[in-house]
């Protein structure tokens, strides 16, 4: 029995050190950085830029792994199996806390099968109206919708996004019912606007700006804490009355359950460290999206917990069914 023991001491021994060699090591190989989008967008642009400047910190290649489908799961899936050793990682986008409300079934948890890594970048949401509209003020798009129950129209990029959540919750919010018409894209719902074929619009605050800038939409309100420095001229919520109306669509890295902590906070401290610079800073920033590296590892995680419970509240609320 005692040599049995000492046997199983030994191998203990070996088993902890390989373990802890091989996090020493990290990266030991390539990483994958997953997307679970097509090429172009956001989320891929921004992992492109992370994957061409983190091999400099860390010696190894990072490639941008394509895997679209079923709203971000099918690429969300294969970083939740994967192993945690900080080789597979995942590019996780506003929607990845959206879609548990959505779907019947997942094939996995969108909080405990993950690891959160760092928050990387934020996009604002924004209320817009056709410039030729009475409303002139928050104020008096609401009382309308008062008025007129689901008869004030609000365009967004699809059913279940976050646009479409945030007309959702300010509607909850606000005692009131709209109308939603979904586009398949920011652009189609925010041209709607522009050319006079939807009243108002839900949109990326990027993605309004320039039609602000032209004259052809009104801004009311943007859904965050503070005013965007996009658009620093365009009032909170909050300002103006409406509490607790926060909309982004949030860029950041996930990766599987059971990463080691100090992995994942190396991890997290390279990825702040690279947000920080000002060439990198300044290509988010050219992205429509602010910088906001550096929330703490369990800050994120209990941010993702409490956008999943109150996305599906609302979800549940206002019976939105996916497409």
């Amino acid at each position: 029995m005692g040599k049995s023991w000492r046997v199983l001491a030994a191998a203990i021994l070996v088993a902890t050190g390989a373990g802890a060699a091989a996090q020493e090591a990290f990266p030991a190989r390539p990483v994958r950085l997953v997307v679970g989008f097509g090429a172009g967008g956001i989320t891929d642009v921004l992992a492109r830029v992370l994957a061409a400047e983190l091999p400099k910190v860390w010696g190894q290649p990072v490639v941008v792994e394509n895997r679209p489908g079923a709203s971000g799961v099918i690429g969300a899936e294969l970083v939740a199996r994967a192993a945690p050793d900080g080789h597979v990682l995942l590019m996780a986008p506003g929607t990845h806390t959206i879609v548990p409300g959505l779907r019947k079934q997942m094939p996995y948890d969108a909080v405990r099968d993950f690891t959160a890594i760092t928050l990387l970048a934020s996009a604002p949401n924004m209320l817009v109206v056709h410039a030729e509209t009475p409303y002139r003020s928050l104020g008096d798009y609401l009382a309308a919708a008062k008025a007129r129950p689901g008869e004030v129209a609000y365009a967004t990029s699809g059913i279940g996004t976050t646009v479409h959540i945030a007309g959702e919750r300010l509607a909850h919010l606000a005692g009131v019912r709209f109308n939603h018409i979904p586009y398949k894209s920011s652009s189609q719902s925010i041209e709607a606007v522009v050319a006079g074929q939807v009243v108002s619009s839900w949109s990326a605050v990027n993605s309004a700006l320039p039609h602000i800038r032209s004259g052809r939409v009104r801004p009311l309100a943007v859904a965050a804490e503070k005013r965007s420095s996009f658009a620093p001229d365009v009032p909170t919520f909050d300002e103006l009355g409406v509490k607790g109306m926060k909309s982004d669509t949030w860029l950041g890295v996930l990766g599987p359950a059971g990463m080691p902590p100090a992995l994942a906070a190396r991890i997290n401290a390279d990825l702040v460290r690279l947000l920080a610079r000002p060439d990198i800073r300044e290509r988010v920033l050219g992205l429509g999206a602010e910088p906001v590296a550096g929330i703490e590892l369990e800050k994120y995680a209990a941010l993702l917990r409490e956008e999943v419970d109150g996305f599906a509240a609302i979800i549940r609320a206002a019976n939105i069914k996916a497409e």
